[in-house]
């Protein structure tokens, strides 16, 4: 549990990181236009994130993007009807907040991308559960 404690924690972290940095560059340019003569002005209000050209491979049925934050936005879980009940620390859902009023992502839509991808990335988790499930009488 700890593991998957820090591997939601290093996603969040990157996530809201490559988010922070986005929005720094786009701020910059502003600035050199606004200093270059154009008509545009630095605005206080941070526009809405635009994703990034889709880049995508696929590499042993795993869908890798060139960022993880452009798995996120290309992740659809429209068709997900199943529900599950987490519980997170004050300050993993602090971050999740801003995440979400930084970038628009669902936080649900957040959270199934970092399951999922956590088990496609780390498959000998399925393998523990396989095992249990075959040492298991029923």
């Amino acid at each position: 549990m700890t593991q998957i404690k820090f591997l939601l924690g290093l996603l969040f972290a990157y996530a809201a990181y490559y988010t922070v940095i986005i929005i720094r560059d786009k701020k910059r340019q502003k600035q050199v236009t606004a200093k270059a003569g154009e008509d545009t002005a630095v605005k206080d209000e941070v526009p809405p994130f635009q994703p990034l050209p889709q880049m995508e491979r696929k590499m042993d049925n795993l869908l890798i993007h060139d960022t993880v934050v452009r798995s996120l936005f290309a992740y659809d879980n429209g068709d997900h009807k199943q529900m599950v009940h987490v519980r997170f620390d004050a300050q993993t859902v602090d971050l999740l907040n801003k995440f979400k009023m930084a970038t628009g992502t669902d936080i649900t839509k957040f959270v199934a991308f970092a399951v999922k991808y956590l088990f496609e990335s780390n498959p000998e988790l399925k393998n523990i559960i396989k095992l249990y499930l075959q040492n298991t009488k029923l």
